[in-house]
């Protein structure tokens, strides 16, 4: 019986929910309701690829015609444009939604964003797209690659003629561009992709490691297939090693290096284990693997926190920075200053120095600090100064540390971290790597402004580390040109330390935390020789002589 009773429940419920379902489409009608359609994921939106045809005269937000397509842009519409600028010309992919209205279709653009170009092969919209050649315009000629640096580009565009390494290349809409090792301006190492002809037809052109198109032996075996070998050097932190000799993969600063019987090992600095500082020369092949000709060591990195050798440094930990003062703290000195928009930990032991101005909110400051082990930046001295580090603009700011993080998918847009600071790099930054590879443990120095809560890198550059340099020697200070040793580093500098000349730079770290640094002291200088036969230092450190030993001397 009570069965009976469920399935005679059961049927007018279910007749009650098919009346319920007529009823909602005309109740929808008579109160001019319309059911909204449910919101597809992200990836679930139909796309379309074209060539970009027109877009509004001034901002994105309005209509664009895309391969032959009209849609219109809104305050909602993304724009992603990692593979170049959206501009008229330009192969674009859109993700859209269709909006039904009493006089047809419209098209929203949910995102619009630039394309590889070759996925717009020659007829535009979604058939070119697809059907345009992966081949990137090869359509079966001969495919050559070199390296070279662009000398000049198209105005206003990316597409015309070229002109890299002396040599005039044009590019069409069926050119691939990557931007993925930074813009495409003068003196940029870019690959060229090309087509033989007069001038060559350029399939593809993206920027690359600096070291592509400088060193010796770059480019040797011709254009044709034969063995090119890419020579550079970096330096980072050994990650891992081969667990049994030195013979196979090493992966420092997060790439992989091959050492084989020819490779070169030298370990007088430090034996090599994870967290060791090396220097890598290496060469690339043809198939993009990266061998090891030498691998040196050139310090053990200190734990975090702590100054493991007592010689006042903190290897891989520490940094100096030339930006104004935001906030201090109310009422004293100790407590968290922020910095040219970065927080930094004032403790007792931190020195103020206002030799150059007492210090206050909008100051001008130099900042010397190191991470303790939860990764806070401590300052260990700030000092008033008339100078900002080189940085190339008075609204700019530098700081000077180790690379910790870089963007994913192996190019350099997006985000960095360097020395616990997150900062966002794009196609406007410029890259520099005379001193090694931009890689995780590379010490650098950053450009930057602040914008929107965010710290947006203008200039990226790579140094030999402190104390990584191939020399060491120490003296007594005899010269230093410039106001004081405080002011010197700040713009290049020449300074006599026992008898020696040394260049010192923005990047030299001038420690003086176990030694003064003034004319008759005695300071340790590591060091490295430049191109042009000088001395560069990396770290200049002073030192207290507690003892003398005079050793006898014989005369025969």
């Amino acid at each position: 019986m009570k069965q009976t009773q469920s399935r005679s429940r059961l049927f007018r419920f279910i007749i009650m929910g098919m009346f319920v379902g007529m009823l909602m489409p005309l109740l929808s009608g008579w109160m001019g309701v319309q059911a909204a359609p449910a919101t597809p994921a992200d990836n679930e939106w139909p796309e379309w690829r074209g060539l970009v045809e027109s877009m509004p005269a001034a901002g994105f937000t309005g209509s664009w015609t895309i391969g032959g397509r009209t849609f219109e842009a809104d305050a909602g519409t993304q724009f992603d444009q990692e593979h170049g600028a959206l501009a008229v010309g330009v192969c674009a992919e859109v993700k859209y939604q269709t909006v039904g209205s009493s006089t047809g279709s419209t098209y929203r653009a949910m995102e619009i964003q630039s394309t590889e170009s070759y996925k717009c092969g020659n007829t535009g919209g979604n058939n070119g797209g697809e059907n345009g050649g992966e081949n990137g315009g090869n359509n079966g000629e001969q495919q050559n690659k070199v390296y070279g640096r662009i000398d000049s580009l198209p105005a206003g565009g990316l597409v015309g003629d070229w002109v890299i390494d002396g040599t005039t290349y044009t590019t069409d809409a069926n050119t691939y561009f990557e931007q993925e090792h930074g813009g495409f301006v003068v003196g940029a190492c870019v690959e060229v992709e090309f087509q033989t002809g007069t001038p060559p037809l350029a399939t593809k052109i993206g920027t690359d490691n600096d070291y592509k198109c400088s060193g010796a032996g770059n480019n040797n075996g011709g254009n044709n297939g034969g063995e090119n070998q890419y020579h550079g050097e970096m330096y980072g932190v050994i990650e891992t090693m081969p667990a049994t000799g030195l013979v196979g993969d090493w992966v420092i600063g997060g790439l992989t290096f091959t050492a084989d019987a020819a490779t070169r090992f030298e370990q007088e600095h430090s034996a090599f284990a994870p967290g060791v500082m090396v220097q890598v020369e290496f060469y690339t092949d043809a198939s993009n693997v990266n061998h090891a000709t030498k691998i040196e060591s050139k310090y053990a990195t200190d734990s975090t926190g702590h100054d493991d050798d007592g010689n006042g440094s903190y290897e891989g930990h520490e940094g100096h920075a030339y930006a104004i003062v935001d906030s201090m703290p109310a009422g004293g000195m100790t407590g968290t200053w922020t910095i040219g928009g970065i927080d930094y930990t004032v403790n007792s032991t931190t020195r103020i120095e206002q030799e150059h101005g007492a210090i206050a909110v909008g100051s001008n400051v130099k900042v010397k600090y190191y991470l303790d082990a939860s990764g806070n930046r401590i300052a260990m001295k700030i000092e008033s100064t008339n100078e900002n580090g080189g940085a190339t603009d008075s609204n700019h700011f530098k700081l000077y540390g180790f690379v910790e993080q870089m963007p994913a998918g192996g190019g350099f847009n997006g985000q960095w971290v360097i020395n616990g600071v997150t900062f966002t790099a794009d196609q406007t930054t410029m890259f520099k790597e005379d001193d090694g590879l931009l890689a995780v443990g590379a010490y650098v120095d950053v450009e930057y402004t602040q914008s929107g809560g965010s710290n947006w890198i203008t200039k990226i550059e790579t140094n030999v580390p402190p104390g990584a340099g191939t020399s060491d020697h120490y003296g007594q200070i005899e010269n230093v040109s410039g106001a004081g040793a405080a002011s010197a580093a700040a713009v290049t500098a020449t300074w006599t330390i026992g008898g020696v000349n040394y260049t010192v730079t923005p990047a030299t770290d001038l420690n003086d935390l176990n030694g003064a640094l003034t004319l008759g002291s005695t300071a340790l200088v590591n060091s490295y020789t430049d191109a042009a036969g000088n001395q560069v230092a990396t770290q200049i450190r002073g030192i207290a002589m507690i003892n003398h030993i005079y050793l006898p001397m014989a005369i025969r």
